[in-house]
């Protein structure tokens, strides 16, 4: 199926917040502010769980794995920071809770992006590497 990498992960994301906000809560404004708050935080923990199956997957994705994965932890823990802080300020009453909203799902859309990338990119370079090897499982017949 054509764009099935973008499909998949959009739904598992969607049906996580639907989950969130209709299970066990009264559906009202601050109910839906605060799962569209915790929505970048799904976001990169699938960009994360991505990047540990491109990580496990290979050994020759090891090295360059775990360095996005370093990366990714890094990135998670501030998006955990400023989905706290948007969360705190929407409570107050403070307007500016929506650019830590914005900022969280800058952040978090292009770690879903880059992981997808990854493994998307890791995909192609093996199928072009199946591709254009040589058979060495040839049998050296002769014919007679």
């Amino acid at each position: 199926m054509e764009h099935l990498q973008i499909i998949l992960p959009a739904v598992l994301l969607l049906i996580g917040f639907l989950l969130k906000l209709l299970i066990g809560r009264k559906c009202d404004l601050p109910a839906a502010i605060q799962a569209v708050c915790e929505l970048p935080v799904d976001i990169i923990l699938l960009s994360l769980s991505f990047i540990v199956a491109f990580t496990i997957a290979k050994v020759d994705n090891q090295a360059s794995g775990l360095f996005y994965c370093f990366i990714g932890f890094l990135i998670t823990i501030l998006i955990v920071l400023f989905w706290r802080f948007s969360i705190d300020a929407f409570f107050k009453g403070a307007k500016w809770w929506i650019l830590y909203l914005v900022l969280n799902f800058f952040l978090s859309g292009f770690a879903v992006i880059k992981s997808v990338s990854l493994i998307m990119e890791a995909e192609k370079k093996e199928l072009i590497n199946n591709n254009f090897k040589p058979n060495l499982n040839l049998k050296n017949e002769r014919h007679f």
